[in-house]
């Protein structure tokens, strides 16, 4: 602990491995096993703390420090997330499934208020990333690939800041599509879960002229 205060994490790890080894059934021992995640947590190599973390986790399912190793080991994952949605995320899901166990499973812990933050973070990312996903398609006229995004985005994170946005981009993306009922269904989608935004106005008049348009084309066949 006194090496880990100092910075000097890799000498801490050593010392902890050799105390875990010697002491593995203490509960010194077992608390080894965390420092040394911390230790790599401190030193910023996220992936290793996690590691680590998820050792603890399998060899002491029962211990009262299970709690604290997902909530660190899903903080981990984030943080080893890249912070631009437009790179690989794969260990965001990771980070997600261990913040949301320890909710799940520990009501009374300490660090859910902190956990409940960091999955706020963590589903944010994931809103972004889907948005962004679908904005690409969008952009590039793959209207059938970016409507299921921008309608995951409105329907589970309500409070990114992108679902009525998104609604919208379905609403539009739909009509380019010629599919008034899908438009109506995303339009629909927007003005029960957002109606003061500023987009159901602008859907609702792109969907009137939409409908007419289509009604219009079916006369004349």
């Amino acid at each position: 602990m006194h090496l880990s205060a100092k910075n000097k994490f890799e000498d801490a790890v050593q010392c902890l491995e050799m105390f875990k080894a010697r002491y593995p059934q203490t509960k010194l021992g077992q608390e080894a096993e965390l420092r040394i995640g911390d230790a790599y947590y401190a030193k910023k190599d996220y992936l290793l703390a996690a590691e680590s973390y998820l050792a603890f986790i399998k060899l002491h399912p029962r211990s009262p420090r299970t709690d604290y190793a997902h909530y660190k080991a899903g903080t981990s994952y984030l943080l080893e997330t890249p912070k631009s949605i437009d790179r690989d995320q794969e260990y965001l899901d990771d980070a997600i499934d261990h913040l949301r166990i320890l909710l799940r499973r520990y009501p009374e812990s300490q660090y859910r208020d902190l956990a409940k933050e960091k999955l706020k973070q963590a589903l944010l990312k994931v809103a972004r990333r889907t948005y962004y996903v679908g904005n690409f398609y969008f952009r590039t006229g793959e209207y059938i690939a970016s409507i299921p995004r921008f309608m995951t985005v409105g329907e589970e994170f309500p409070e990114s800041g992108l679902a009525d946005k998104a609604f919208y981009k379905a609403v539009i993306a739909n009509i380019r599509l010629d599919n008034i009922e899908g438009a109506k269904t995303a339009y629909s989608a927007l003005m029960m879960k957002f109606p003061s935004s500023k987009f159901c106005k602008q859907a609702e008049r792109k969907l009137l002229i939409a409908a007419k348009s289509a009604e219009k084309k079916a006369a004349r066949r």
